[in-house]
């Protein structure tokens, strides 16, 4: 399978070499690729989980990169399986499209829009489409009556969108940054889709608490990003977008949503929130390679006692199977 994956060797934010290893898990099988009973007897695929952190703009991340379509094209994963995913995102649209929507013919777009929860609670209010590259979820979000473009974002796509539809005043990515390899090419189409005084609108997993309460279990294939907002903004100011908010949420532990755009006003909450970021060393390879440190020990700590469990005759028994439990498992 080594065809299905690539290694990179430079930053995917600033292109630097300057990278320090952090944290290797080994060989991993991908975290939603569960086995039928018939493929036990098959070699499971098995790609590297190694965590990487650039000394330059402080992205933690990973440089082995699983081929999107393996990871995308057929997603197990449906928003509207979480009742509180669903009250989120709800009250998630609804409040932006208050904060930010003129009229319904305004065009909202929503990269990685799953099965179109957020946009449902907002389709009467402007013009909506979901890009996603999933084609089972795809199906799902035509079902709710939300125009769905089946494919994954970029600069070439955003082109046809404007050339079809025109420009966009408020994008949506919640939970899909993370997974793009090619970052430039995604800004690019973002910023060439927005309208002069458009707002982009992402969640992302935040790399404080991923160290911090978080725990490594954020760590599998589809996350190839673990951001901070200082790797945010010197991601965000080479399309000349400004970050001018930013709110921590309890979601996935911890995320930032963030705003940017052209022209705004920027909060107080961005200087505080980089000051709260410096005062915690997320700028500083030494964090993570503690955080790594941490992680060995309490792999150690478990291992030790599963071993001494099986010495006794004791049973183990699993309950569940979430892509963060198969990352622990195999680990």
């Amino acid at each position: 399978m080594k065809e299905n994956f690539i290694h990179k060797t430079n930053c995917r934010i600033c292109a630097s070499d300057d990278l320090v290893k952090v944290l290797d898990l080994g060989k991993m099988p991908l975290a939603n690729a569960f086995l039928k009973e018939d493929d036990l007897s098959k070699e499971e695929h098995k790609f590297p989980l190694v965590v990487y952190f650039c000394r330059n703009c402080s992205l933690l991340q990973l440089l082995d990169v699983v081929h999107p379509e393996i990871l995308f094209k057929h997603y197990d994963y449906c928003t509207s399986a979480s009742k509180p995913m669903i009250d989120h995102f709800r009250q998630s649209g609804e409040r932006l499209a208050k904060k930010f929507i003129k009229s319904k013919n305004d065009i909202v777009v929503e990269i990685g829009g799953n099965d179109g929860v957020l946009l449902s609670a907002i389709k009467d209010k402007c013009k909506v489409f979901n890009v996603d590259p999933a084609q089972n979820i795809a199906a799902i979000s035509r079902q709710a009556n939300i125009e769905t473009i089946n494919d994954f974002f970029g600069s070439d796509l955003a082109d046809r969108m404007i050339n079809d539809y025109g420009h966009a005043r408020l994008i949506i990515a919640n939970n899909v940054i993370a997974h793009v390899d090619d970052l430039k090419d995604v800004f690019t189409g973002v910023k060439n889709l927005l309208t002069d005084d458009g707002v982009l609108v992402f969640e992302v997993h935040w790399v404080g608490n991923l160290i911090g309460d978080g725990g490594f279990d954020q760590i599998y294939h589809e996350h190839l990003c673990y951001f901070s907002l200082n790797a945010l903004l010197s991601l965000t100011e080479q399309f000349g977008l400004e970050i001018f908010d930013v709110e921590l949420l309890p979601i996935h532990g911890q995320s930032l949503r963030v705003y940017a755009g052209k022209g705004f006003d920027k909060s107080e909450a961005v200087n505080i929130f980089l000051e709260k970021e410096r005062k915690l060393g997320l700028r500083e390879a030494e964090v993570f390679l503690k955080f790594a440190d941490r992680v060995e020990n309490n792999s150690k700590k478990l291992r030790d006692l599963l071993v001494r469990l099986k010495n006794e005759g004791k049973k183990v028994v699993g309950y569940g199977a979430p892509a963060k439990g198969n990352t622990l498992l195999n680990y």
